[in-house]
């Protein structure tokens, strides 16, 4: 099999780098044809790129993001066209980010650009089996259409036992500050520990990020250490090691229903035990007090108590992050991944 990587990708964003290299690993050739320059012009290139490989690939997939891509892919291919959706355009703008609130007419724009996507796909893959089953139901398409294909993680992204951990106790949160994230629950959680011997690192920055300072100036919990500067990958995976546990996200919020964030899987890669907020998207892949730590939604007080437990209980700690790690190798590496997507595009 020869595919055609194509759109407006990043290739070294998280789930397009992890689909590349996992299907290079399974000895699928690659073509990629991609392109992004400024506003329409890549469109008309992307169509000349094409012309010179369009009869030399068997199958095409649109790398994520893609939405707008998809029908000029349906148009200039006679090949099956995968669409990596991941999620709907305007789960991601609307839902997550809060773009265009009161703008009517750009809402209808991305509901368009959604149902037009996912008419042209011959085969769509989203990030969970909730991601799915609400695809399924919002655009009333066939089951078999559409597939579930775990994010992963980069193979860069590994386990280094030789990274020593801090002499105190500490919970990171790496992420966008973003409204699923409910980095305000972990920062009520910092200020519950901080006469503890528990430290918090926070490292990332985003669209709440005023508000997240806000709450920390208010609360002053002298435990909690921010990081808003840009870490490269080995500084980040180096910071992420020397912490204890990681904590994924908390808020009640609709888009949390359907996603599992990457950090799920960089925790489990880095054998880092995970704590997160209990949905039904990321029980897909954990199993509570098995390989990671499920507390109710927006519940600081449920958080510290897990994270004050966790702390005198570091033989729990070592089995489900072990646990967690052993899942990751056999189910989410990239080849593995790639396997999957092999099998759902055949």
């Amino acid at each position: 099999m020869k595919i055609c990587y194509f759109g407006i990708y990043t290739p070294d964003f998280g789930r397009n780098n992890v689909y590349l290299s996992g299907l290079k690993a399974n000895g699928i050739e690659v073509v990629e044809c991609r392109d992004t320059s400024p506003h329409i012009l890549k469109y008309w290139r992307l169509w000349q790129k094409h012309e010179a490989i369009k009869n030399q690939y068997d199958v095409m997939i649109v790398g994520y993001p893609g939405h707008l891509v998809v029908p000029i892919a349906k148009l200039i291919s006679r090949k099956k066209v995968v669409f990596d959706a991941l999620c709907t355009l305007y789960e991601g703008e609307m839902i997550s980010r809060g773009k265009y609130r009161f703008n009517f007419i750009m809402r209808g724009w991305l509901l368009l650009v959604d149902w037009l996507a996912v008419r042209c796909a011959d085969q769509i893959l989203v990030e969970t089996n909730a991601q799915k089953d609400f695809f399924v139901k919002r655009f009333s398409l066939n089951s078999n259409k559409v597939a579930r294909i775990f994010t992963g993680v980069e193979d860069d992204f590994f386990y280094d036992p030789l990274i020593k951990k801090r002499s105190k106790f500490t919970a990171v949160f790496r992420g966008q500050l973003l409204p699923e994230a409910g980095v305000r629950h972990i920062i009520m959680a910092a200020k519950i520990l901080e006469n503890e011997d528990i430290d918090f690192l926070l490292i990332g920055n985003g669209r709440l990020e005023r508000d997240i300072q806000s709450i920390i100036n208010k609360l002053h919990p002298k435990n909690l250490t921010r990081i808003s500067s840009y870490l490269n990958r080995e500084e980040l995976i180096k910071k992420m090691q020397e912490c204890h546990v990681s904590l994924g996200q908390f808020e009640q919020h609709e888009r949390l229903k359907r996603t599992i964030p990457h950090k799920a899987f960089e925790s489990f890669a880095l054998r880092l035990p995970y704590i997160t907020g209990d949905t039904p998207a990321i029980r897909e892949i954990v199993g509570d007090g098995e390989n990671a730590f499920l507390v109710p939604l927006a519940d600081p007080e449920a958080l510290a108590l897990k994270i004050l437990f966790l702390s005198k209980h570091k033989e729990v700690l070592e089995q489900v992050a072990d646990k967690a790690f052993q899942y990751s190798k056999n189910n989410l590496s990239p080849k593995r991944l790639a396997e999957e997507i092999v099998a759902a595009i055949i």
